[in-house]
């Protein structure tokens, strides 16, 4: 006798349970697929980077939250860190920007930008095959 398996959650298959399941999907794809420099890649993480940005402000604004996030560290940490350079950080930017865009993607799509938000549903919500 076999018996269907079956899960307790009510996500519908193909969607994440939890908003850190797209962020891991999406860094590790984001690391692996676009973490290697290429004048290309680099404009598309500059890209996707502007759109998210934006969508966090707006998240914030729909939350009602007066949340700016401060993203600028000292520059004594900086001057500690000299091995950070941009070789070996870029990858690590561009795993986290994916994330950012995937998390967003699946839980806030609405605060995205339209056009990234149509490319996104083309690529990941396509049902025409």
């Amino acid at each position: 006798v076999i018996t269907p398996i079956t899960t307790s959650s009510k996500t519908p298959p193909g969607l994440p349970e939890h908003p850190y399941h797209a962020f891991l999907s999406g860094a590790i794809g984001g690391y692996i697929v676009w973490g290697r420099y290429s004048s290309v890649n680099y404009q598309l993480i500059l890209y996707l980077t502007s759109r998210i940005l934006v969508a966090c402000i707006k998240l914030a604004y729909e939350k009602g939250g007066n949340v700016i996030p401060n993203l600028l560290l000292p520059i004594s940490v900086w001057k500690r860190r000299p091995r950070l350079t941009f070789d070996n950080t870029y990858p690590w930017a561009a795993a986290g920007i994916w994330g950012v865009v995937m998390m967003l993607f699946e839980e806030y799509p609405e605060v995205l930008h339209p056009s990234l938000r149509r490319s996104m549903d083309e690529i990941y919500r396509y049902v025409g095959f």
